[in-house]
């Protein structure tokens, strides 16, 4: 009977344990996108080089467009992502086509995955961008 007691014990503990959010280790990494469409990204090491960084317990992110800051709502789960209500200050640059194609594409990513240090979105199978954590 002890036994069973300290088993039912351990098992409910176990179920009852928060469960880590896919995006758990997100927090606090400056996501910088290295390739899009296929294309290699040219990295200034600038405050303006494309990036995202995570708030995950809002599930919110903000980061750099290539000109303006650019902020939104990301869903997660599982290996499913989508990227909402995003919105972006107004200046005008010398590549606001990069700007303006990078917001399409991340509007368009529906999957996500890890590998090692960069952060593939892809839409379906197709990897639409790879982020790298810097």
């Amino acid at each position: 009977m002890k036994y069973l007691l300290i088993a039912l014990i351990a098992f409910t503990t176990i179920q009852c344990s928060p469960k880590l959010s896919p995006d758990a280790g997100w927090a606090r990494q400056r996501w910088v996108v290295v390739e899009m469409k296929g294309v290699p990204v040219q990295q200034s090491g600038g405050r303006r080089d494309a990036f995202l960084s995570f708030e995950v317990t809002e599930k919110r992110f903000n980061g750099n467009g290539g000109c303006n800051q650019i902020n939104g709502n990301y869903n997660i789960n599982k290996s499913d992502i989508s990227f909402t209500d995003v919105t972006s200050t107004k200046m005008m640059c010398q590549d606001m086509a990069f700007e303006s194609t990078f917001l399409t594409v991340l509007s368009s990513v529906d999957r996500y995955e890890i590998n090692g240090a960069d952060m593939y979105l892809k839409k379906k199978n197709e990897i639409l961008l790879i982020l790298r954590s810097m």
